[in-house]
């Protein structure tokens, strides 16, 4: 199907998909191909390149590399992208800076790990909310983590640490303030939004 989201603003582009397609259809639309064995993640690999492409026609999968860290990016610098994909949704953006992008549906399971990537600050910021609201907002804590370290590109960061939600705003659309430890202690913004069950958080910023 085509893309259910589209924003558009004088800094970047983005695109969410929701995947209806077969592996074929994806192949006969764009020259990527993935070289992924299990066939659900070449769809989504697959789904977020074809967002790439519907967001700039003719995009350059020939000028992409993989740094040290594996993080794709462009041989020419004038352009930023990132890829982000869940089960049944593929997510791509284009900035003219540094961007990272992240696609998260909400599930329960993510209150057995919060442990693991959030700090008491932020257990704190989820404490009196109820049990669902806890799960929708740790899985956007969680997502908003995974769009900066993608924006950082680089690896070597600590979640609980490294990245440091100072405050957000209990909305389905809104932002974070953010600390960034591998950047000085600089505070960022992330930007978020609720479409269906689906958190999809985005950060553009010179880590």
């Amino acid at each position: 199907m085509p893309l259910i989201h589209v924003q558009h603003n004088t800094s970047c582009r983005l695109g969410l998909w929701q995947i209806a397609e077969e592996v074929l259809f994806f192949e006969e639309q764009i020259p990527y191909r993935s070289e992924a064995s299990n066939q659900a993640r070449k769809l989504q690999q697959l789904a977020s390149r074809m967002v790439l492409n519907e967001l700039e026609s003719g995009f350059p999968f020939d000028g992409v590399v993989l740094n040290h860290a594996g993080k794709p990016m462009l041989v020419s610098k004038n352009t930023y992208f990132s890829i982000s994909h869940t089960s049944g949704y593929a997510a791509a953006i284009i900035a003219d800076i540094a961007v990272g992008l992240d696609v998260e549906i909400i599930n329960d399971r993510v209150l057995k790990v919060v442990h693991k990537f959030l700090n008491a600050h932020e257990i704190s910021l989820l404490s009196e909310l109820d049990t669902l609201q806890r799960i929708k907002y740790a899985t956007l804590f969680w997502s908003i983590k995974e769009a900066v370290f993608k924006c950082w590109g680089k690896g070597g960061v600590d979640f609980s640490d490294h990245i440091r939600i100072v405050s957000f705003q209990q909305t389905d659309k809104g932002s974070a303030s953010i600390l960034f430890n591998h950047a000085d202690g600089q505070s960022f913004t992330v930007e978020y939004m609720l479409i269906e069950n689906l958190w999809v958080t985005y950060i553009m910023a010179s880590l």
